[in-house]
């Protein structure tokens, strides 16, 4: 049965609603709505107990529970599955008992009014985020449409984009789009840096990249060395793309970097695929300070890092979906993250000295999987010529845990009682 509606409100309030959605305003026992709203509601002749969001957000969540099974209504701005509230409420409460009606959302308002395809620009929100998120999203030619924070927004991406090398970029801030008081600002990220625009809190900020950018970071795995601030406890770029791509980096899934020392292999997963989490485990807490500054500069400020021993933090932490082991290897901490590991899970281990190669071997025997020797070899200068310098070899294990017969079954792979 469904008790809860969640309605999505454009500029012009409650005059945008159907005769339908009115009347189950109309119906409510209980109504949220934004500040903007409110006056507009009380014009109402409601029956129902109207409050405005709670403070935090999460306290929505109780009190809804409170409210379970008698009619309520939601309203929201735009599109509430696009970064609003619908986003996280469908994940608390069965589809069966909720609808969701969307209004076009900021960033199709905003894209219809910069000419841009939604299918060819990046969307993303700094409201109540790192505002260094924006870095991982910078590249050349990018579009980008991004829900702001507040009116100081434009001027910090503005220094962001700056600091990347890509002060040239073309910037619109859009406010109230649709509305009587629609306003648009345009400028370029130097200037903004140095002074910046007038504009709502409330708005949408359109950021047109250069076409070229020297020396830009892509999402794809194997950033340069010198992209990282390290004592030398480093998996080095060519390694490092090898290594990432046999962990496989998948949206919303979880790694385990054991032994993280800068950072750099949890740091590429997150900004290979959109909200794939990472969590370093580093023993020396200058170490762990290094890596989190790296994960700030690379854009991706929600690294985790954790100070401790890999083995008992392999027993605690939330079970991965990769996990890499580059520091502190022994067969026990191997067992344990195996045992961990979700199923369909990726474990790879880099290994340089013998003694962690002989684990390796031991581990290749027991449980299989692939053991690959990498080489890597590149021109130095020799006198007035060049010669190749050959890094120390790489021994990686690869293995990939197999489906257990539960997700077999789940998945219709599995041998029924009637295939018997």
């Amino acid at each position: 049965m469904i008790w809860l509606d969640i309605i999505g409100v454009g500029e012009a309030g409650l005059s945008d609603l159907n005769a339908d959605q009115k009347d189950r305003i109309l119906a409510a026992q209980h109504i949220i709505a934004p500040d903007r709203l409110i006056a507009a509601l009380d014009d109402m002749t409601l029956n129902a107990e109207l409050i405005t969001w709670p403070r935090p957000f999460r306290q929505i969540y109780d009190v809804l529970e409170a409210w379970r099974g008698k009619p309520t209504v939601i309203l929201a701005t735009g599109d509430p599955l696009w970064y609003g509230a619908g986003s996280s409420l469908v994940t608390r409460i069965p589809s069966d008992e909720m609808r969701i009606e969307p209004a076009p959302s900021g960033f199709q308002l905003a894209a219809s009014r910069m000419g841009w395809p939604m299918a060819h620009l990046h969307a993303m929100t700094l409201h109540g985020r790192p505002l260094e998120m924006i870095r991982a999203a910078i590249m050349p030619s990018a579009r980008l449409l991004i829900l702001a924070d507040s009116a100081a927004t434009p001027a910090q991406v503005a220094e962001q984009l700056v600091a990347i090398g890509a002060g040239t970029a073309a910037m619109a801030a859009l406010a109230h789009i649709d509305g009587d008081a629609e306003t648009r600002v345009d400028g370029r990220a130097t200037d903004w840096a140095k002074k910046p625009p007038q504009v709502a809190d409330f708005h949408v900020l359109a950021v047109a990249c250069p076409d070229i950018m020297p020396g830009f970071y892509p999402s794809v795995p194997g950033l340069p060395d010198d992209a990282y601030d390290s004592d030398g406890k480093l998996t080095k770029s060519d390694i490092r793309a090898i290594t990432l791509a046999r962990l496989k980096p998948v949206s919303g899934q979880l790694l385990w970097d054991l032994g993280c020392g800068s950072g750099s292999i949890g740091i590429e997963w997150m900004r290979a695929a959109a909200d794939a989490r990472a969590i370093g485990v580093e023993q020396r807490a200058d170490r762990l300070a290094v890596a989190e500054a790296n994960a700030i500069k690379l854009g991706v400020p929600k690294w985790a890092g954790v100070k401790g021993e890999n083995l008992p933090l392999a027993a605690e932490l939330d079970c991965p979906d990769a996990v890499f082991i580059g520091g502190g290897l022994s067969v026990d901490l191997a067992e344990l993250v195996m045992s961990r590991l979700k199923s369909g899970g990726r474990l790879v281990v880099n290994a340089v000295t013998l003694e962690s190669e002989a684990i390796l071997l031991q581990l290749h025997q027991h449980h299989g999987g692939r053991l690959i020797r990498i080489a890597v070899s590149h021109a130095d200068p020799v006198g007035p010529y060049y010669g190749w310098r050959s890094a120390m070899p790489v021994t990686q294990w690869v293995l990939e845990k197999g489906l257990g017969e539960k997700e077999l079954e789940e998945k219709g792979l599995g041998e029924k009682e009637t295939d018997r």
